[in-house]
């Protein structure tokens, strides 16, 4: 109900300001005078006590208060700011943030006091300004917040909150015109920028012009309004999401500057080991234009005179990887004049070729190779680049290789040269995708007498090669957005610059600058350049490097361009700005000429650039916490280099460089003195690909912070002074989150993704006499989202029936269950009851618990006799009936599990069922589990035709006793321990009542027997919730069986300390009382985060006595919905968009109409109010 203010409650509510402006002028002095302020970073200003709290303890009062202001629980968060206050310790934004928690609470004159204070610390503090504005506006103090709000724009002129409010307050003051051009600032802004602000603000400016009389304009607006109202939630419409905005949120203070790891050595050295190495190229000398350009008369070109003088210009390079999985990195030099060479390291620092042996001279006219696990074998296969496409050799595992570029579907390109094969999960579906960079086409010459190489020939285009997952790619460049740009493109890297969970591009080119693409997952980019700023439009990039240079969390670029070296800073949403003061060398002018790497070449724990001059020099740019400086470097040189990496070729920590020069001879130099500490990182996946490309891995210590990318093997990291960190924490492609604690550093270390459920269905505890028990997954029938194998989502069947243990017993009168989400994943709730049937003692009920592609409505069915098979064997020919005959979490699993989740080799069930002649219904009951896939599993078989996903069928004999399939698709367990029955009446063909079970999934069979006398029955009890109470709990501890051949089980009793994910980004359901929303199938959803615990009693006494001689069984009848989260799921990382009965499929489409009248708005508006927040809390520091 909107509350109405009286002429006189505006007369106190005036006089309540005007005492709290003084008490608040009289009371900050005090402040200031009593807690001596002091300068702190950024402006701000701190009370300081002779006993400080532990920074630990102040984050968590913080992060608790707001924690409990965003759940709109303001006096839990007064309570928690006010530590930090008397603390003494407090900040300006501390008092901003309890004037924030106290205006909420309407305490207004405590709040005009902590917003004041917080102004006389920090004078500059935007945020205080605009609060203070919103302070004013809700007391009708209309000319001080136009004020408040008009400093604000000073700083920030379209910041949207501000707009939309300052509109309001001219509004409110009948200045007409003013709220007028106000609003139309603001919608001149557009709907990206503005959001909630811009869809209100179109309205505010209908009403404006409609009391304006211009009728017209005002119909414009409204229409305009109504087109954009459905983009936002309902909730954000409102007036407290409208006073928030960028400068109305809680701050949380930013942590002190992050922290150098520590200065190893001020001078560094490296000396000569080339010599130490144990073999030389077996190249040409090289050529002595390497790098160059040149002249050329066009009657001396051909393809011949191309490949002989123009491919050798790019110089000989070298790829680092492990081919035979011992430890120790090896490397293959490529020699585009030349032939290459695989040379083995020993593990010493001592390499021997051996070329010939393994099988990979490759093919001439290479000029680059990459190594990349392509098949998740485990072992590193070799991609080569050059004069006719890309060439795929398949390491075999026993040190040979062998040539699968044509089975691979890699088709020869005979004119065209190719500079780069970069390998990378551009979809997140565990298997590494091809991107190869086209230079040039060389049997296209310009057409005149003469002209110069590389400058004149026209530009190529890049190839974009998606892995289908059985050793082979496709070709889907125009269909990915990738095929729409061209340049001699020289190099591409990846990463997550925007932080949306899928690897971006940036492509390299020497006519024209870099080309950054945005992925939008599915295989889809667009292109983002401009967006990406002008400081990566104006340059000419030759090729690049990318870190986070500055330890903010953030994926910055590196640049060698064609005028000097840039640093461009990363904003986290894939804007660049260039890092200033760069120190200035002049770079070689060949376009082809070697020019730098990115590596930590100091050990300090800041990634470094060593650059080349003009002359071919080596240059040192040290990266002092974000900023570059020269400093001195002894490196021997043994000519211009051709190409160069870093690694670590012997000992462990020591950092090498080995390379080639333009002279085609192997270079290379350890770095001495004093070492740094360092740990070595790799990565074992199994959702993932398999090396883990694109996880990043963060290490924190302290104040310490820095963040890696993995591209390739393992990660070499040098962590300067520090003996230890306190979490080493990787994110896996899949945003599986793991944490190492308390890490030792000089050591290696491994992830190993877990195969355990990520994301599932809520779980299921109920009360057993003694405690609360596992009982199974539910809503599993109504997956959001979930991609098919062929491409389609798969449709939701929201209502089921679960069968519920005999254990149930009732707890202080009433039947109670807790209902957990645990995963990572979004669930809502519609409607849940209880359903009881009474039956005689020799009868048993039971619920068709299947899941299918188009699985029944729910049911309960009555059985007598329950027959168990005359024999069961596997497709191997063993017993298996012991393990079938009694629901004991034994079950038959003599097959072998494939990689991708779900997914086995083709195996089978064959059950006897003996003579049948006189039944008139036949069922078969099998109670079991399955190893559910995921919408990344999906992702991967859609385009491999060689790995079909088979869902059991069932077989019969016929007359000639061959198999014959009668049931094509005859369901799974819908959840874990749950019974399906699948109905046989009239399905065999012959007097054999064999039954034979096929499926390629991993589908676990606890027991199985059949009926001839089921029948189906109504509900005889049906009780509603008479309490449902909405809370955070955490996450139970999960018991995984190594080998996956029994379900996953959670110990209710016992919670985890860490959160293993966060939630999705959006609102949830309000904590508190929600049995109102379970009362109906109404699209009034209760909408639960991970985290969190929904308990629900029914009443015991609302059941009929039951009757002498007879049992009772029970059965939840649940109506929902499960999303996972999942990169590959529709809108796995947002609560929104909110199901509904009546869609045909989620997500929904143009002609699915979501709910939209009063009830379902009051709904949204009394529920759907408490935002996200992390569980696990970011490593990096908070941003600027």
């Amino acid at each position: 109900m909107k509350s109405v203010r009286s002429p006189m409650n505006r007369v106190r509510s005036k006089a309540v300001v005007i005492i709290a402006a003084l008490t608040a002028v009289a009371v900050v002095p005090f402040l200031l005078k009593q807690e001596r302020s002091s300068a702190q970073p950024g402006g701000a200003a701190t009370t300081a006590h002779s006993a400080p709290p532990s920074a630990a303890a102040l984050q968590t009062w913080r992060n608790l208060g707001k924690a409990y202001y965003e759940q709109g629980k303001y006096t839990e968060a007064v309570t928690e700011f006010q530590k930090v206050i008397r603390s003494g310790h407090a900040v300006a934004t501390d008092y901003l943030d309890i004037g924030l928690a106290y205006t909420q609470a309407n305490n207004l004159n405590q709040a005009l006091s902590a917003l004041t204070t917080a102004k006389q610390m920090a004078p500059h503090l935007i945020s205080v300004d605009y609060n203070l504005g919103i302070l004013y506006k809700r007391e009708l103090r209309y000319g001080p917040a136009e004020e408040e709000f008009k400093k604000v724009l000073a700083t920030n002129p379209d910041d949207p909150a501000t707009l939309f409010n300052l509109g309001t307050v001219y509004f409110a003051e009948h200045k007409l015109d003013l709220a007028l051009k106000t609003h139309e600032r603001l919608n001149r802004i557009g709907f990206a920028r503005g959001q909630n602000f811009y869809v209100a603000s179109l309205f505010r400016t209908f009403t404006i012009l409609v009391r304006m009389g211009r009728r017209d304009e005002a119909q414009q607006m409204l229409k305009l309004h109504q087109e954009y109202s459905d983009r936002v939630p309902s909730i954000s419409l409102q007036s407290p999401a409208l006073e928030k905005g960028k400068y109305g949120a809680v701050l949380i203070p930013a942590a002190p500057p992050v922290q150098v790891a520590g200065r190893v050595a001020q001078t560094v050295s490296f000396r000569d080991i080339a010599a130490e190495l144990g073999v030389s190229l077996r190249n040409s000398p090289g050529s002595p234009e390497a790098g160059s350009s040149i002249e050329i008369r066009s009657a001396d070109y051909s393809l011949d005179f191309a490949r002989r003088k123009l491919v050798p210009l790019f110089g000989a390079s070298i790829a680092v990887g492990d081919y035979d999985g011992d430890g120790h990195p090896d490397l293959y030099v490529v020699d585009p004049d030349g032939r290459n060479q695989l040379l083995h390291n020993s593990g010493s620092g001592a390499f021997t070729d051996v070329t010939a042996k393994a099988g990979v001279e490759g093919p001439p006219d290479s000029v680059s190779a990459t190594f990349a696990d392509y098949d998740n074998s485990g072992h590193m296969s070799l991609f080569v680049v050059g004069l006719g496409g890309v060439h795929l050799y398949k390491n075999n595992g026993n040190g040979t290789f062998t040539d699968v570029t044509q089975k691979a579907g890699l088709k020869s390109q005979p004119d065209e040269l190719d500079t780069r094969a970069m390998l990378f999960d551009a979809d997140n579906d565990g298997l590494l995708d091809l991107v190869v960079t086209s230079y040039t086409n060389l049997d296209s010459p310009p057409r005149r007498a003469s002209f110069r190489f590389p400058d004149d020939f026209l530009p190529a285009h890049i190839h974009f090669y998606r892995n289908n997952g059985n050793g082979t790619f496709t070709d889907i460049t125009a269909a990915s957005g990738l095929g729409g740009v061209s340049g001699r493109f020289r190099d591409v890297l990846f990463a997550d610059f925007n932080g949306d969970g899928y690897p971006d591009l940036v492509f390299f080119r020497d006519d024209g600058p870099p080309v950054f693409f945005e992925n939008l997952g599915d295989d889809k980019f667009v292109d983002r350049t401009r967006e990406a700023g002008p400081a990566l439009t104006r340059l000419t990039a030759l090729g690049g490097a990318v870190a986070d240079f500055d330890h903010d969390g953030k994926f910055d670029l590196a640049l060698w361009t064609t005028g000097g070296y840039e640093v461009l800073k990363n904003d986290g949403h894939a804007r660049f700005t260039p890092v200033a003061a760069m120190p200035v060398i002049k770079p070689p002018a060949p376009l082809l000429a070697f020019r730098g790497i990115a590596a930590d070449i100091n050990g300090d724990s800041y990634d470094d650039l060593l650059v080349a001059d003009a002359s071919g020099q080596l240059h040192l740019l040290a990266n002092r916490l974000g900023r570059f400086h020269q400093e001195t470097i002894h490196l021997s040189s043994p000519g211009n280099i051709a190409s160069l990496e870093a690694t670590w070729l012997g000992k462990p920590g020591v950092l090498d460089l080995v390379g080639t020069t333009v002279g085609g001879k192997l270079a290379a130099w350890a770095r001495t003195g004093p070492p740094a500490h360092w740990v070595e990182i790799s990565m074992d996946g199994s959702k993932s690909n398999k090396q883990g490309v694109g996880s990043e891995i963060e290490l924190k210590q302290g104040d310490f912070y820095d963040k890696v990318l993995i591209t390739s093997g393992p990660a070499y990291v040098y962590t300067g002074d520090l003996g230890k960190l306190d979490v080493v924490r990787a994110t896996w492609p899949t945003q599986i989150i793991e944490n190492k604690l308390n890490v030792a550093t000089d050591t290696a270390i491994r992830f190993r993704e877990s195969e355990r459920l990520a994301s599932s269905c809520p779980l299921l505890y109920a009360w057993n006499g003694r405690q609360f028990v596992f009982v199974t997954d539910i809503l599993g029938v109504g997956p959001l989202g979930e991609l098919a194998p062929d491409g389609t989502r798969i449709k939701p069947y929201p209502r089921e029936f679960v069968r519920l243990p005999g254990s149930l017993r009732p707890r202080n009168g009433a039947y109670e269950f807790r209902m957990t989400d645990e995963l990572r994943e979004v669930d809502y709730f519609d409607r849940l009851r209880l359903i009881a049937v009474d039956h005689p003692a020799n009868e048993h009920i039971y619920a068709n618990e299947i899941y299918s592609s188009a699985p029944p409505a729910p049911e309960l069915y009555a059985v007598g006799v329950e027959h168990l098979p005359l024999s069961a064997v596997d497709d191997h020919g063993n017993n298996v009936l012991p393990l079938i005959s009694k629901a004991d979490h034994r079950y038959p699993h003599n097959f072998r599990r494939l990689r991708i989740p779900s997914m086995a080799e083709m195996h089978s069930l064959t059950l006897d069922l003996g003579r049948l002649a006189n039944a008139r219904r036949v069922s078969l009951w099998l109670t079991g589990w399955v190893f559910w896939t995921d919408s990344n599993g999906s992702r991967a078989l859609m385009h491999n035709p060689a790995l079909p996903m088979v869902p059991p069928y069932l077989q019969v004999r016929n007359a000639q006793g061959k198999w014959v399939t009668v049931i094509r698709d005859m369901g799974l367990p819908s959840g874990t321990n749950r019974t399906m029955r699948v109905d046989l009446t009239g399905k065999f063909l012959s007097p054999d009542h064999h039954v034979h079970i096929v499926t390629n999934l991993c589908v676990y069979w606890d027991r199985v027997f059949f009926s001839t006398n089921d029948r189906p029955i109504k509900p005889a009890s049906e009780v509603a919730p008479e309490y449902a109470d909405l809370h955070f709990r955490g996450f139970s501890v999960p018991v995984s069986d190594p080998e996956h051949i029994r379900p996953d089980y959670y110990e209710y009793t016992s919670l985890i300390k860490q959160a293993p994910w966060n939630p999705m980004r959006g609102y949830y359901t309000r904590y508190g009382d929600v049995k109102n929303l379970l009362d109906h199938a109404d699209d009034h959803l209760v909408v639960i985060s991970t985290g969190d615990e929904m308990t629900v009693r029914f009443n015991a006494s609302q059941l009929p006595d039951l009757r002498p001689g007879w049992v009772r069984s029970f059965f939840l009848d649940a109506t929902g919905y499960a999303k996972d989260g999942e990169p590959n799921t529709a809108y796995f990382a947002t609560v929104t968009p909110l199901p509904f009965r009546s869609m045909s499929n989620y997500p929904p489409g143009r002609k699915d109409h979501p709910p939209d009248g009063p009830a379902y708005r009051d709904y949204l508006q009394e529920y759907q109010t408490r935002p996200s927040y992390r569980l696990i809390p970011g490593l990096a520091p908070p941003g600027e």
